[in-house]
């Protein structure tokens, strides 16, 4: 109870920005989560938090940034996928469906086509019968529901920018997770800067 009502809670800090319109802290929040995820090898949480980063970028008007978020959702998914795949083939094709979606939401064709495959394939090891009709029936590619809220999107370029310093510091600390090269006041100053523009 305490965890769930804990003030420094990010998936709940981030919810309740959400819900408030203040979508650009919540991205922080829910990058923030999914960082701290990772550094946890989980997986499954980081990318649900990713993506919902991703879709804040989205509502806040920002579809390249969220492409970006998109593009790591699908891949932290296909990651999983390979990690569960020995024990888990269920939660595997569960995550190569996420993969596929996300990879096609950050329009990424190639790399939806090569999951696509490899969706396939494992499922025909686990059904010899399973086909390409059951596999276009599986794989439903979701339509994003994010409609960019053009009057929200910031105008400032300072924000902007560290907007996009936000994504790529989060980016690093996924290929380097155990490195401490990421600078930890990123997320601060995003927060100081967007704060200053609500006064």
């Amino acid at each position: 109870m305490d965890r769930i009502t804990n003030e420094s809670n990010l998936w709940l800090n981030a919810i309740k920005m959400e819900d408030e319109g203040e979508y650009l802290k919540a991205f922080i929040f829910y990058l923030k989560d999914s960082s701290e995820c990772i550094k946890q090898n989980s997986f499954v949480r980081a990318a649900l938090s990713c993506s919902c980063a991703a879709d804040c970028l989205a509502m806040d008007g920002n579809l390249a940034g969220a492409r970006q978020l998109y593009l790591q959702t699908a891949t932290l998914y296909e990651n999983n996928a390979i990690q569960v795949i020995g024990n888990s083939v269920r939660e595997a094709l569960w995550s190569y469906q996420e993969a596929y979606e996300f990879y096609n939401l950050a329009c990424e064709n190639n790399k939806a086509q090569n999951i696509y495959e490899k969706y396939v394939s494992l499922s025909r090891k686990v059904n010899p019968f399973f086909g390409e009709k059951e596999a276009m029936e599986s794989l439903r590619i979701r339509k994003s529901d994010q409609v960019p809220q053009s009057g929200i999107h910031t105008a400032n370029m300072q924000v902007s920018a560290d907007v996009d310093n936000a994504i790529k510091n989060f980016l690093s600390e996924i290929v380097a997770t155990s490195d401490d090269k990421s600078n930890p006041h990123i997320f601060q100053r995003i927060f100081n800067k967007i704060s200053e523009e609500k006064k």
